[in-house]
């Protein structure tokens, strides 16, 4: 069994410099690779209380770097569009620290110039449950970027909180 306290610092860690570490791979391994990390893994520790909250909001505040550094250039099927998704509670009531680091998260990700990266974030936006959700989206669709039609409807799919 490993030490998800030790574990959770090193993901951060690779979320921080990813290059380094993960461009060799082809994007199969990377795929499979992230569904481990962050469903298998993730999912679990950042709503786990037996892990330092420091360390799992940490691990959050890394997570837009390994997007603008290394995802944004790698358009990856699935996982990069499932990641936050992976990472959402189900409880009724989730921590709202963590909440808090995803939607901070979540809105850096947003601002990133490829539209891969910026469906990725409104649709964990559009699982999470927060006040300040609306607006950073609004603030978003008002920004002045070039939007195409699906992502200005997923974008209010994503206020709602009806996206799949």
């Amino acid at each position: 069994m490993c030490d998800a306290n030790v574990v959770i610092t090193c993901y951060a860690r690779l979320f921080r410099n990813p290059g380094e570490s993960l461009s060799a791979y082809d994007d199969g391994r990377l795929e499979q690779g992230i569904w481990f990390v962050v469903h298998s893994q993730l999912s679990e520790w950042l709503w786990d209380d037996d892990i330092a909250v420091d360390r799992r909001l940490d691990c959050i505040a890394a997570m837009p770097t390994m997007f603008r550094d290394f995802l944004i250039d790698r358009p990856l099927k699935e996982a990069s569009w499932m990641w936050w998704d992976m990472l959402r509670s189900f409880d009724d009531a989730p921590d709202p620290r963590i909440v808090d680091g995803l939607v901070r998260a979540l809105a850096e990700v947003l601002q990133l110039p490829a539209r891969h990266c910026r469906m990725s974030a409104l649709h964990g936006l559009g699982h999470l449950r927060h006040s300040a959700k609306e607006e950073i989206i609004r603030a978003f669709l008002s920004a002045g970027y070039h939007l195409d039609a699906e992502l200005l409807k997923y974008a209010e799919s994503a206020i709602k909180g009806t996206v799949l």
